[in-house]
């Protein structure tokens, strides 16, 4: 049984011999070289991909995320071309610039950590006139550069049919681009004082993402699409589910309609924080996958698939405070998510980045722990 195989059996609750075997989002490389990982050649100089040496390293099957992941199509669905950098400040542990998606944040460093706190301070959307600007210059669908050059195109769709590993394609994202674009409270704010600019810039992304999305559908057998929200904290959805429903369900159906038509039959959404209010609206939009199922926020894989039982499938879920604390607390999350493999349609990974405090003799032990489940 092959990748794809395995994982669309795991998809559709049928038999399987084993999970597919993904890999988590890892990145304290520098504390597990401290703690016995032998890094590959060229790491500090930067020239090595550590995704792609993760999987070789940890023999995983594959990587998948929003925006990042292998295999996945090259598809930029974002703002391109990207916003000028411009450095305003540069001091010992902190830089403050304007990144590609236009907006100006304090971005803090720590040389052993590869996942760095930000501080948003401004944005390019504050009126609707930023906004017409930003559509005309930087979210032009037929823009070139949104896909490789041909011939890179090419190449990568040899290799793509000759690939037994699933496949996956960025969709989008409604609330989340527009949240870095305006700021999650000014745009709690837009929702109140103008939501017909919120519902124009939601309007105008569902055919945006379509345009974008046609050529690649049409081109390449692709297995899911991921879209990105991060509308959620751990109390719940920073927009109400009624707005949900009048502003973004009616745009999430346009976008999977096209997609599943196109032949990509399952959508997920990668969003952090507590998403169950949200989870059956995602459903009506025809999204049934949900990652990362984040445990500190309250979600319990067990208790979606006990509520919306085969509506929906799932990965993530594995506290990652266990790996903190070490084997017992591992123990107790893999005895709590084991009920769950042989149900189908869940596979169990730690639910967001691998924290910089894991030692790595802990993620060695919750690593053969988790494939001790999935059978591998």
């Amino acid at each position: 049984m092959d990748a794809r195989e395995r994982f669309w059996r795991t998809m559709r609750f049928q038999p399987v011999d084993q999970l597919p075997d993904w890999a988590d989002w890892l990145g304290p490389w520098d504390r597990w070289r401290e703690q016995g990982l032998e890094l590959p050649a060229g790491y500090d100089e930067g020239t090595v991909d550590m995704r792609a040496w993760s999987l070789e390293r940890f023999n995983f099957e594959g990587m998948y995320s929003a925006f990042w992941g292998v295999p996945r199509v090259p598809v930029n669905v974002g703002v391109y071309p990207s916003y000028e950098r411009i450095v305003y400040e540069e001091a010992e542990n902190y830089t403050v610039y304007r990144g590609a998606n236009g907006s100006t944040v304090k971005q803090f460093r720590d040389e052993k950590s590869k996942l760095h706190s930000t501080q948003w301070l401004d944005y390019p959307i504050k009126t609707r006139a930023d906004w017409e600007e930003m559509r005309d210059e930087h979210l032009d669908p037929n823009a070139p550069g949104r896909y490789p050059d041909p011939a890179t195109w090419e190449a990568l769709k040899a290799q793509w049919a000759q690939d037994d590993t699933p496949i996956s394609i960025d969709g989008g994202s409604f609330y989340g681009y527009i949240r870095d674009w305006v700021g999650a409270e000014n745009l709690s704010l837009m929702l109140y004082d103008d939501p017909e600019l919120v519902r124009d810039m939601m309007d105008y992304l569902a055919d945006f993402f379509i345009q974008v999305l046609a050529k690649a559908v049409a081109e390449v057998r692709i297995d899911f699409a991921m879209f990105w929200e991060d509308m959620c904290y751990n109390a719940g959805p920073l927009l109400s589910p009624a707005m949900f429903r009048e502003l973004m369900l009616p745009n999430y159906q346009k976008v999977t309609r096209f997609l599943e038509a196109n032949g990509v039959e399952l959508s997920w959404v990668d969003c952090d924080g507590n998403i169950e209010a949200l989870v059956p609206l995602w459903i009506e939009g025809g999204v049934r996958g949900f990652y990362p199922m984040e445990v500190a926020s309250g979600m319990d894989a067990a208790k979606l698939r006990q509520q919306y039982g085969q509506e929906i499938v799932m990965w993530g879920n594995v506290d990652k405070r266990a790996l903190t604390a070490g084997p017992a607390a591992i123990d107790a999350e893999i005895a709590r998510l084991a009920p769950l493999v042989p149900l189908g349609g869940f596979i169990p990974l730690v639910d967001h980045g691998v924290p910089d405090d894991v030692p790595y003799q802990h993620y060695l032990y919750y690593l053969q722990e988790r494939r001790r489940i999935t059978g591998w």
